[in-house]
């Protein structure tokens, strides 16, 4: 995978390949120093690392790690930043002007009748007029953290006007151990999608690094039910 390789999530976000560290056999010889062993063959090497993941033996995927560009939605950066084990750093609304990019989903979904957190298919939503309802004040919004920055208010004040569906961008990296713990999670069927939506991103590029991991990673997980994978 060439550095740079982006895809796009969430209508104006994105989740783009910046660069890794390690690969399969990483963690396979990170593994076998605990017995000073040698590699004993592909076959060998394979089958240890699925023996690693099965029985989780987690230490040798710390070895090897991503770093991400990302563009999401503020409201999806507050869930993603409760993996505290992601290093990352944001683009700063007090050092810059954010842009006039807001998500809007596709389908408006519904409160769900029996878990309060989560959503359900969208009954009798009247689509187009929420949808007219947001962008209206989504462009009220912004023109008024507009017009405080033209009176002078400090960025780091004027954003207080701003919604949370408005995108933020991060760079962030994460071990590889760490990044399958993130993903078990948050692309289980109880996540929000736009959040699943996004770590499915994440482990299209992942995936393609280090593929006897996320053959382990698909064939072990729990809670996760296999849906379409980004382009």
């Amino acid at each position: 995978m060439e550095p740079g390789h982006t895809i796009p999530i969430l209508g104006k976000g994105y989740v783009r390949y910046i660069d890794h560290l390690g690969s399969d056999l990483r963690i396979v010889e990170s593994a076998r120093i605990s017995y000073k062993s040698p590699s004993k063959g592909v076959d060998q090497d394979k089958k240890l690392l699925t023996y690693l993941y099965k029985h989780r033996h987690t230490s040798p995927f710390e070895q090897c790690s991503i770093t991400y560009n990302i563009k999401m939605p503020i409201f999806i950066m507050r869930q993603f930043v409760r993996h505290r084990t992601f290093r990352l750093n944001e683009w700063s609304a007090r050092y810059s002007e954010l842009a006039d990019e807001f998500y809007i989903p596709t389908q408006w979904r519904a409160a769900d009748a029996k878990n309060k957190q989560g959503s359900q298919a969208s009954g009798n939503l009247d689509h187009a007029k929420i949808t007219k309802e947001v962008e209206a004040f989504h462009e009220k919004a912004y023109a008024t953290y507009q017009n405080l920055l033209q009176q002078g208010v400090a960025r780091e004040l004027a954003r207080a006007v701003l919604p949370v569906s408005i995108f933020t961008e991060v760079y962030v990296n994460c071990d590889l151990h760490n990044l399958l713990h993130f993903l078990h999670l948050r692309e289980d069927d109880h996540a929000q999608l736009e959040i699943r939506e996004m770590a499915a991103a994440m482990r299209t590029v992942a995936e393609q690094l280090y593929p006897w991991t996320f053959e382990a990673y698909h064939k072990f997980r729990l809670g996760v039910t296999d849906r379409p994978t980004p382009a």
